[in-house]
């Protein structure tokens, strides 16, 4: 978020909002980031009397997120980034954005490409009501989901980065500091 968006903040993400939920390798109802409330959430939105949100999983193991999902789809590992990318030029030619690049993937009989064109068309359908989220460490990964949170006119709505998320605020760049100075003697006393 701070490379794409200027700022180093978590968006609070509101699942019961959503009419369309993508998620790429992120099991948001056990382990991703806020999960009791994400699982409260996420529940408000599958109610059938209420209307039912579609959620789609891009996963590389079968997770507890994943066997809730309306369409799941099973990816390789080193697919992921392929699939992201897929899925943002997908997006991109639905609601008139700009192509990312090229995106090559493994196709087996899992029918990845229908499955990524269906959330696709799913989520142009429903901008400003929808969330892509994404599980995967990758800062470049993660600059592709923002931007297609950013063509679909999520953020305001479905991502809030103005009210944000005050969880893993800490700086891995920092700690590395911090250890370097330990390290090195220039530290004579840490509390």
């Amino acid at each position: 978020t701070k490379n794409t968006h200027g700022v180093s903040r978590i968006p609070n993400y509101h699942f019961d909002k959503a009419k369309t939920i993508v998620s790429i390798d992120a099991d948001f109802l056990v382990n991703w980031i806020n999960p009791v409330g994400f699982s409260r959430d996420y529940a408000k939105g599958r109610n059938p009397e209420g209307g039912m949100s579609k959620h789609f999983q891009f996963e590389t193991v079968l997770s507890t997120t994943g066997s809730n999902a309306d369409v799941r789809g099973a990816v390789r590992p080193s697919d992921l980034g392929a699939v992201t990318l897929a899925l943002a030029n997908a997006v991109a030619a639905k609601v008139g954005g700009s192509k990312q690049g090229n995106a090559s993937i493994a196709d087996d009989d899992n029918n990845l490409s229908g499955k990524i064109a269906d959330a696709a068309s799913a989520l142009a359908s429903s901008k400003g009501k929808s969330i892509v989220i994404c599980g995967v460490n990758d800062p470049s990964i993660q600059a592709v989901v923002n931007g297609i949170n950013e063509m679909l006119g999520n953020y305001g709505s479905t991502l809030d980065l103005d009210r944000p998320m005050n969880l893993r605020k800490g700086s891995d760049a920092a700690v590395a500091n911090l250890i370097s100075d330990l390290k090195s003697g220039s530290v004579d006393m840490l509390f």
